[in-house]
């Protein structure tokens, strides 16, 4: 058998060759249902990094999930899929979804390319899964909105930096109180590494902010009890790394009940800071994130119970003693270990196949990823370098 393909009908045809090299295609009509119990066949588009070492896995093992197609622009990509997965590959997105085998696409093609090919797929009938970020900006992501909207399928997004269990540790913190007023978060990932690849090229939509700039930003906007009042930012291109896209951003996020949202980023600086600091009117945590270790995640929490802390009246206009600074006693509370939240996360693919056959909210809904995509834009906005 030298091919096969299977059309929307749920025909298969396999074109045959005979022993004197003359084709031939055969269609046979199979029955396939599709219950709510059967596996969601899934076509993965783009055979990089994260779809070749993420997906293309994670689907292939879920029994929810068959793998049925694959596309690339690359003819070994595309083989080396048939000969792992069995199964049928294209080398254009066009070709794939013409191909009725697919009923779910998982977009894992350059971020340039993410809104067309995920409009392209709703548009074919399937639904659509994109890796980060989404799209370019939020106008590309209504595009998207608006095609799953009409045709009444689920859009998605695999943000899946919210799954951290240092973010959800922090979260579960704040919601305990311990912090008292939260008014200050800042998040941190810094190194110093040369990139040179496709990332940073503006050609294919790269740069630090729209990479690891749109996980931190979702992370800490997940930290956010009240709407975003306004945003303020800075990108550029430092010049340490090839390319000419952004290898250095900033974000500060103000919410309409005061509290400032931080995230600092870059690839061109050699020590890091705490990759967290919350700050609250009773006490702080930072969690620090070992660049060579990301797993060894270490949490110190230092709080106060201000129910058993003496009172501090203000002393007036006239300086007690002439000090700058009266010391006092506080029942101060510290804690430090592993940051470990309470729940698990649910599984990516196992939320994602509920959120198909089931009718729930997916774990990233599109309305939060482009909130996400908004405050990217107005961080390009504001910065001095532009594109």
């Amino acid at each position: 058998m030298l091919g096969w393909q299977r059309s929307l009908d749920h025909t298969i045809e396999f074109a045959l060759s005979s022993s004197e090299g003359e084709r031939r295609t055969d269609k046979v009509i199979l029955e396939m249902p599709m219950s709510k119990d059967s596996p969601i066949r899934t076509m993965i588009v783009g055979l990089g990094r994260i779809g070749w070492q993420h997906h293309i896995k994670a689907a292939a093992e879920s029994p929810h999930f068959e793998v049925t197609a694959a596309v690339d622009t690359l003819a070994e990509r595309r083989d080396e899929a048939e000969a792992t997965y069995g199964c049928a590959t294209f080398e254009t997105l066009e070709e794939g979804l013409t191909s009725g085998l697919a009923e779910l696409a998982v977009i894992c093609t350059r971020s340039l390319d993410h809104c067309e090919h995920t409009v392209k797929s709703l548009e074919a009938g399937l639904h659509a899964f994109v890796e980060k970020p989404a799209a370019m900006s939020a106008e590309e992501m209504d595009r998207m909105i608006a095609a799953a909207q009409k045709a009444g399928l689920v859009v998605t997004v695999n943000q899946s930096a919210r799954r951290s269990p240092d973010l959800r540790f922090i979260r579960e913190v704040i919601d305990s109180g311990a912090l008292g007023n939260v008014f200050w978060i800042r998040r941190s990932a810094l190194c110093f590494y040369r990139r040179h690849d496709w990332q940073m090229s503006k050609e294919y939509g790269g740069g630090i902010l729209g990479n690891a700039g749109v996980h931190l930003i979702d992370q800490i906007l997940r930290l956010a009890d009240a709407p975003v009042f306004d945003v303020w930012g800075d990108v550029k291109h430092t010049g340490a790394s090839s390319g000419d896209a952004d290898d250095f951003a900033r974000a500060s996020i103000r919410t309409t009940d005061g509290r400032l949202l931080e995230v600092l980023t870059t690839y061109t600086c050699m020590f890091d800071q705490p990759g967290w600091l919350v700050a609250g009117s009773t006490g702080t945590l930072t969690i620090e994130r070992p660049q060579t270790d990301q797993a060894k995640s270490h949490a110190v929490l230092k709080y106060f119970d201000p129910k058993k802390a003496p009172q501090r009246p203000v002393e007036g206009p006239v300086p007690v003693d002439r000090l700058y600074r009266h010391p006092e006693e506080l029942p101060w509370i510290t804690w430090e270990g592993q940051p470990v939240p309470k729940r698990d996360f649910p599984d990516w693919y196992e939320a994602l196949y509920r959120a198909i056959r089931y009718g729930e909210e997916p774990l990233v809904t599109p309305e939060s990823a482009r909130q996400t995509l908004w405050v990217i834009d107005q961080v390009r906005d504001k910065s001095q370098w532009k594109y």
